[in-house]
């Protein structure tokens, strides 16, 4: 009886330590909470809203050239024939940051990691974000009614400064965001929405 005991014991001093060095911890879990905003009105003066996504707030424009802010929206005439969207990330030349974004083909909600696509770190999403071509996140309908409308499996991926990687989406760029505007409705008026990223 002896022995075999002697021998439980020395198994259980051997597996113990194992257990107890285990590499291996449960990933954090990513915020799948969704970030929406609606009629968000560039300043005409100014011409741009500046947006930080870590932040989840609108920066003021005296701090244009900082790295406090992610994404900027252009400011747009009122009412007419826009088939142009410019789009700014603070990625070192509008500001100081160091924001990257890239386009995912897919809709929002089934995209959940960033996959193999590439972010770059240019200023602008242009032509990513833009009138026309196979990558733009924006389709123009042409005669009679002149208006945009988000496509909607395009999801642009956007990592900050500070690492958050989220995927992010316009949801309409009309006041109110009615489901069917025409060339009067008044134009301009930023809704979009965002949520974290796996890597």
């Amino acid at each position: 009886m002896r022995p075999i005991v002697l021998i439980a014991l020395a198994l259980t001093a051997m597996l113990a330590p194992a257990c107890s060095d285990d590499p291996t911890t449960p990933p954090t879990p990513v915020d799948t909470t969704v970030t929406l905003r609606a009629d968000m009105r560039p300043d005409s003066t100014v011409g741009w809203l500046y947006y930080s996504i870590d932040g989840d707030s609108v920066v003021p424009s005296d701090r244009v050239g900082t790295a406090d802010w992610d994404i900027a929206m252009a400011y747009l005439q009122c009412c007419g024939k826009t088939r142009t969207i410019t789009i700014r990330l603070n990625s070192g030349t509008a500001g100081t940051g160091q924001t990257q974004g890239g386009l995912i083909a897919n809709r929002f909600e089934n995209v959940s990691a960033l996959g193999g696509t590439t972010l770059r770190n240019d200023d602008t999403l242009n032509p990513v974000i833009a009138f026309g071509g196979p990558n733009n996140m924006w389709a123009y309908d042409g005669v009679p009614n002149h208006t945009l409308s988000p496509v909607p499996d395009r999801v642009a991926a956007i990592r900050t400064r500070r690492g958050k990687l989220v995927k992010f989406q316009f949801t309409s760029i009309y006041e109110g965001a009615p489901s069917v505007p025409t060339q009067l409705t008044p134009i301009g008026y930023y809704h979009f929405r965002y949520a974290q990223l796996n890597p």
